[in-house]
């Protein structure tokens, strides 16, 4: 099989640097074991999050649920680089339940968490926010100094961050640009949360409103807001890291983010729905976190990454602790890439050559025939028809 190597995204150098991160939003139904494990294998450096975790649907039996979730990526961990940078996101109100969970989180997955994350940015009600909890937090100041506390005590080895938002609104109707009586209260509190022990905020630059709007809705109505995450970076430099989320939807747009014209400081970025739309763009993501130039070719083989997952997910499927669904998923979206982009008529600014995408046709055909036991057939014409995948 012919190397695929990633294609030159664009011509233009970008600065090179070591500080930078990155991290794949956390997304329900999305960013599980197998999901993590595939970006893992694109782009070791990125950080990985776990979905957002309800404390209590973890509880009673929370050591069961938590090992349902996370238990095998410790052992893979040590011999995989790409299984080092998980973030365990939990959504609760109830301080002495949060408590609980982080001291089994710590105990029996000291070596895989990298940081605990309290959820005070999600706005839907399905997913943990609206008047329970998520961004309904926003608007306690002094509840969310606790819960951090109780985290912060819970462990003493991993750092703790909150993911919350530029504001909060009620309704639609409450939707407005932000003025400075609220980055005055956003500033305070951010100190607070900080003061009881948060060391890493990711903020959110689009505020939600809670009570009215839809999650879709939420992504388009109120307006995203970039100033106010570098203002709030830089009273905070010396004290919080701050990682812009919200509206990170492609390559360029990320590139444009990071470029240091002397303006931007914020080094740290989080992308969610782009990761799930081209999820083969985190080979690309990877070249920038090691400090390459944008114009450098990826040494990385994405048919040999395919191979690594699809290894994964027989392994997986044997031991029957996932079902075909949720192994599928991330070569689905991997295959909905390659359709959209098979589908231009230039290949010129494409991450794949033509050349390149026709055998990772073939290599995940494979896969799958594999992975079905023979149950999906494999073309014998050599065609290339990605929608039949």
């Amino acid at each position: 099989m012919m190397l695929c190597a990633v294609a030159a995204v664009a011509a233009t150098s970008l600065a090179a640097s070591n500080s930078r991160d990155f991290h794949i939003a956390p997304m329900q139904c999305y960013t599980n074991q197998p999901f993590r494990k595939l970006s893992g294998m694109l782009s070791p450096s990125s950080i990985k999050w776990s979905e957002m975790e309800k404390v209590d649907d973890l509880m009673p039996n929370t050591e069961e649920a938590l090992e349902k979730r996370l238990g095998g990526e410790e052992q893979e961990r040590d011999n995989n680089a790409e299984e080092k940078n998980l973030v365990l996101q939990l959504g609760s109100n109830d301080v002495t339940k949060l408590d609980a969970c982080v001291r089994v989180a710590t105990r029996n997955f000291p070596n895989l968490i990298r940081e605990l994350n309290l959820n005070c940015g999600c706005p839907a009600i399905d997913t943990g926010g609206a008047s329970s909890y998520g961004a309904s937090l926003m608007k306690d100041a002094p509840l969310t100094a606790r819960l951090v506390e109780s985290m912060a005590v819970a462990t003493d080895n991993i750092d703790i961050s909150v993911k919350c938002r530029i504001g909060v609104f009620d309704g639609e109707e409450d939707v407005r640009s932000l003025g400075e009586n609220d980055y005055q209260y956003l500033s305070n509190y951010i100190s607070t949360i900080h003061d009881a022990g948060a060391k890493h905020v990711i903020l959110h630059a689009r505020p939600p409103a809670i009570l009215s709007l839809s999650p879709v809705k939420n992504r388009r109505i109120p307006v995203l807001d970039y100033d106010i995450v570098n203002r709030i970076e830089a009273e905070f430099h010396d004290k919080v890291k701050i990682t812009l989320n919200g509206g990170i939807n492609s390559l360029s747009q990320l590139h444009s983010l990071q470029a240091d014209d002397g303006t931007k400081k914020i080094s740290s970025h989080m992308a969610g729905r782009w990761c799930l739309r081209r999820p083969l763009d985190l080979m690309a993501v990877e070249q920038t976190l090691l400090g390459k130039q944008r114009a450098t070719v990826a040494t990385v083989d994405p048919c040999k990454v395919i191979d690594r997952y699809i290894e994964y997910a027989l392994a997986k499927k044997q031991s029957k602790k996932y079902p075909m669904s949720e192994l599928c998923l991330p070569l689905f979206l991997v295959v909905e890439q390659l359709r959209y982009d098979y589908d231009q008529e230039e290949e010129s600014g494409l991450l794949l050559s033509w050349e390149d995408m026709e055998n990772l046709h073939d290599t995940i055909q494979d896969g799958l025939v594999h992975m079905s036991d023979g149950k999906v057939k494999a073309t014998t014409n050599g065609s290339i028809n990605f929608k039949k995948l």
